[in-house]
């Protein structure tokens, strides 16, 4: 199974090929189009959003995510990863737009220094008309592969 992240409103999720998680403090008000499989509260930033920005922002999240652990964000995970698809997790940002940044970026670097794993954006084809050209995932790297420690 896969890990990546995106944004709600990412058409490619439209597909049902994966296992949407909302990883933030609200949900969409509109209709996705596609179903939310869960949450994973241990990935949300209750208690940061809306009360730290920028760089103290990160530091607060860090410790959130620091609070939880790898083992146990790797089960909340690996929940998800038994329904047999690759799974996104999701929040609001676009993150392709300059000066937007989102916990999700956060966590996947976190991740990526604790455990090797590199998650990374889910394929969003609207995005393709800006770029001038697909952003495929396999242009930006191999999605992580989540297996037990």
């Amino acid at each position: 199974m896969a890990i990546y992240t995106s944004r709600f409103s990412n058409p490619e999720l439209k597909s049902c090929k994966y296992t949407a998680i909302q990883i933030s403090t609200g949900k969409p008000r509109w209709k996705l189009g596609y179903p939310l499989s869960g949450e994973i509260k241990s990935l949300a930033p209750y208690g940061v959003f809306n009360k730290f920005t920028g760089d103290e922002f990160n530091a607060e999240y860090i410790k959130r995510l620091e609070s939880y652990g790898v083992n146990k964000i790797m089960n909340d995970l690996q929940k998800y990863g038994d329904c047999g698809k690759d799974v996104v997790l999701l929040c609001f940002e676009d993150i392709t737009k300059p000066g937007q940044t989102c916990h999700r970026a956060i966590f996947s670097d976190w991740w990526l220094k604790k455990t090797g794993v590199k998650i990374t954006e889910l394929y969003d084809p609207s995005h393709d008309d800006i770029n001038g050209s697909p952003n495929k995932n396999d242009a930006q790297g191999k999605p992580g592969q989540l297996s037990l420690l």
